[in-house]
């Protein structure tokens, strides 16, 4: 049998259009039973705009598609009053489950190939005005670089310049940093080198990856950039093309050097420095000319770029190899421990409380129907029962995410295969299992996902 999940949506305005919750509700109640549908659940927000997405039973609705073979509403506007939300919603979500979409107004039905039919065309138009519109923007960013205008991205001024009625000026002092910082980098070929002695010469010293930008971007030399395409700017330069072109010559040549280490390193974005509060990188020293090794370590950021901290970090760095071993044994050990005394939560049955919400919603909205009550009353009622819903959902959430329960398969593949596993199945594990890792010299404290 078709399990159905009917939503209701109405707002204390459409109340006189007759939308209300009890109409909505015996109308697809009626059309379930004609159908022969057994009716999942109930999914109702009062006092909801139908112009965002971010409403509680519909949110809620999304999280149990596996559990519903069709959302039926009773007008295609209570599941939203955007079309691309619209589209969104049933192209996305609900096809994508194997979940039926049905508007009993508009006899629009996905189960049907003619409702199919319907939703594709809803579909050609939708994406002919994102294009359209797309098309419109990329022309306008187009013939703003044509005519030497950079295309403003975002609301920040690009360093070294500020934006006055849509044209960029020199900033002084961040013109001359500018300037110092290509001077450098051609003389040391160090990003590093170059932060330690901008910070030496009294500069405020940036972030590496933002010199790294800086180095490479044409705007420094008068261009600017849209579309893998440059052209020439209307604002002044602060280095010289020959210049620019000689400092490019040597990005290239020390490009790489160091890549792909976090796609070779388990604990990556894992590490986290308790003195600090830096994160933990992975680095190697190079090739020995001694034995011909890499030799791979961890080292907290603000110890391996100190030019771009206050003061140096003195946590300790540790070999690669120790650290990922002692992890590795800790989760084992966990794992092992879990899977031994492991029991079933008390669980709430957070469905029955939203339902009773749902029904003090309902009856408070009958009241305001019936004129019982003022729009004031109603919409402060409202929004206590609003805060209540959103409060047992988080609650939902958060049981359904804290249940960690080990199967006797994974057990068994943690204690005998997971020294052996290939790096991208082993680093899953342990990115399933750990939230952070906190690291104080030689303490290391890590923080479970369970």
């Amino acid at each position: 049998m078709v399990k159905a999940a009917l939503y209701i949506r109405v707002s204390t305005q459409e109340q006189i259009e007759n939308y209300s919750i009890e109409v909505q509700r015996e109308r697809l109640e009626a059309y379930c039973k004609a159908k022969n549908w057994e009716v999942q659940d109930f999914y109702i927000d009062g006092g909801f705009s139908g112009s965002t997405l971010e409403r509680p039973d519909l949110q809620r609705m999304l999280k149990n598609l596996k559990e519903i073979d069709a959302v039926v509403v009773y007008k295609l506007d209570r599941l939203s009053r955007s079309q691309k939300d619209t589209l969104e919603l049933i192209e996305e979500h609900f096809l994508k489950n194997d979940v039926d979409f049905v508007s009993i107004t508009e006899t629009l039905d996905t189960s049907s190939p003619f409702g199919k039919a319907m939703i594709g065309i809803l579909s050609v138009f939708a994406q002919l005005e994102r294009e359209t519109i797309a098309e419109r923007m990329r022309m306008g960013h187009i013939k703003r670089a044509e005519n030497g205008l950079r295309v403003m991205g975002g609301d920040y001024d690009p360093a070294g310049y500020a934006r006055v009625d849509g044209h960029l000026v020199l900033k002084e002092d961040e013109s001359k940093h500018i300037k110092r910082a290509f001077d450098l980098y051609e003389a040391y070929h160090s990003i590093t080198i170059v932060q330690k002695n901008l910070k030496e010469e009294g500069y405020p010293v940036w972030r590496f990856r933002r010199y790294r930008d800086i180095l490479s971007n044409p705007l420094y030399i008068g261009q600017v950039k849209f579309a893998g395409e440059l052209y020439q700017g209307q604002h002044d330069p602060i280095v010289t093309e020959e210049q620019f072109d000689r400092v490019q010559a040597l990005l290239r040549r020390h490009k790489g050097n160091n890549a792909h280490k976090a796609k070779t390193s388990l604990l990556s974005g894992l590490l986290g420095c308790s003195c600090c509060g830096e994160s933990f990188v992975a680095y190697s020293t190079g090739i020995s000319k001694k034995n011909k090794k890499n030799y791979y370590y961890y080292i907290c950021k603000a110890r391996r770029f100190p030019s771009e901290y206050e003061t140096k970090c003195v946590n300790k760095i540790w070999s690669k190899d120790k650290i990922e071993s002692l992890v590795l044994e800790e989760l084992k050990n966990m794992l092992l421990k879990k899977s031994t005394d492991q029991k079933k939560r008390p669980t709430v049955d957070y469905n029955k409380l939203l339902k009773d919400v749902d029904r003090k919603i309902e009856r408070l909205i009958q009241l305001y129907t019936n004129e019982k009550i003022d729009n004031n009353l109603l919409e402060k009622q409202l929004s206590k029962l609003t805060e209540e819903k959103n409060r047992i959902i988080n609650k939902q959430t958060i049981q359904e995410e804290d249940t960690f329960i080990i199967s006797e398969d994974m057990l068994d593949n943690i204690k005998h295969n997971l020294d052996v596993l290939d790096f991208p199945d082993k680093r899953a594990i342990v990115q399933s299992c750990i939230r952070q890792i906190y690291i104080e010299h030689d303490h290391v404290k890590i923080d479970w996902r369970f």
